[in-house]
């Protein structure tokens, strides 16, 4: 199936947003990850075994996970608007 004209730009459009909003969720949720494990240390860390230091400890891992996710988003859409530039600047 090939794309051209405004239906493959609206679709690399398409893709070019999805991507941007992955990567800004994605640097929200590492912002996220990054304060709720600093705050985890001021509780004693997880080793001491508090259970307020745990809890923040284990949203930070959901956080940090939240993110990876966002970057994988953000990868296959930059990947799917790429893809559809370079087959649209080769058909004539």
């Amino acid at each position: 199936m090939r794309m051209t004209g405004v239906t493959g730009e609206r679709v690399r459009a398409t893709a070019r947003v999805v991507a941007v909003g992955a990567v800004l969720m994605a640097v929200a949720d590492a912002f996220r990850c990054g304060n709720r494990w600093y705050v985890s240390t001021m509780f004693g860390g997880a080793d001491s075994g508090d259970y307020m230091a745990l809890d923040l400890a284990a949203g930070a891992f959901h956080a940090m996970v939240a993110c990876l996710a966002w970057v994988c988003v953000a990868l296959v859409a930059a990947a799917v608007g790429w893809r559809l530039r370079v087959v649209s600047a080769r058909t004539p």
